[in-house]
């Protein structure tokens, strides 16, 4: 009954907020259309994905495993661990802002500036729950697992603003893995195989894809692993600007996909 409670008590300012702006256009139906896959070498609860100087990082959780920071070899799927944080908490999302890795902890309001070797420089704190991270060209981008998106000034992880996320005058919650790709943000929506093209600047989502054909690509040996936890859910997107492919995967998913985002 107290959860019932908090989400009426946190939805009524939301859905003010979102009746008082005008209604976003009906989003584009976008469909992924996969070039290629790579096995990895390794399972891991992934939070965070993002490409950087032709190599993968990845933030993983420490369900089913340890929190870490790994660098992936896109070709090869060989994944090798920058830190090993174990249980000490529990990692979400990563961005690579001015040179250094940032990532963010689900409940600890920890923040981690590391180095690209994955040591850590310095600790911030984070008024929210962290859940996805991503920069544009001098802010980051975090989401809590709600319906807004936050902006945070790199220095400090202090926040500048938010938006409400929003589907015509409907607030979308959930937003998890995020990438900012050619001024949009795209979106997980945690526990459904949805991805969102959001405007960062209104909120509005521009495109949404459904993935579900991902699970169809699948051998029976790997959609047993995945469907075997309900937890083993799509997450995770980073963005190649060298090649403008994508690659998206899911918790403890031993595949890696890359392809386009494409809309009519």
């Amino acid at each position: 009954m107290r959860s019932c409670v908090l989400v009426l008590f946190l939805s009524l300012p939301t859905a003010v907020a979102a009746a008082a702006q005008p209604a976003c256009p009906a989003p584009k139906a976008m469909r992924f259309e996969v070039a290629g896959q790579v096995r990895r070498s390794d399972l891991a609860f992934t939070e965070g994905l993002e490409f950087h100087d032709g190599a993968l990082y990845e933030s993983s959780g420490d369900l089913f495993g340890t929190s870490r920071v790994e660098r992936i070899d896109p070709a090869s799927g060989k994944a090798t661990v920058l830190y090993d944080g174990g249980h000490k908490y529990f990692g979400e999302g990563l961005t690579i802002f001015g040179g250094h890795i940032y990532q963010m902890t689900w409940r600890e309001h920890r923040v981690f500036l590391r180095d690209m070797k994955g040591a850590a420089l310095r600790e911030f704190t984070n008024p929210r729950e962290g859940w996805g991270l991503t920069h544009d060209a001098s802010r980051l981008i975090a989401s809590d697992g709600s319906d807004h998106l936050f902006f945070l000034r790199p220095a400090d992880f202090s926040t500048s603003g938010s938006v409400l996320v929003r589907e015509g005058n409907t607030p979308v919650s959930q937003i998890n893995e995020l990438e900012y790709v050619n001024g949009a943000v795209y979106a997980n929506v945690f526990e459904t195989w949805r991805v969102l093209k959001i405007d960062p600047a209104s909120g509005c989502v521009l495109a949404a894809a459904d993935l579900r054909d991902l699970h169809t690509r699948l051998n029976e040996a790997d959609r047993g692993i995945i469907d075997a936890e309900g937890n083993f859910v799509l997450n995770g997107i980073a963005h190649d600007a060298r090649t403008g492919l994508f690659t998206v995967t899911g918790k403890y998913w031993p595949l890696l996909f890359t392809g386009r985002f494409v809309e009519p």
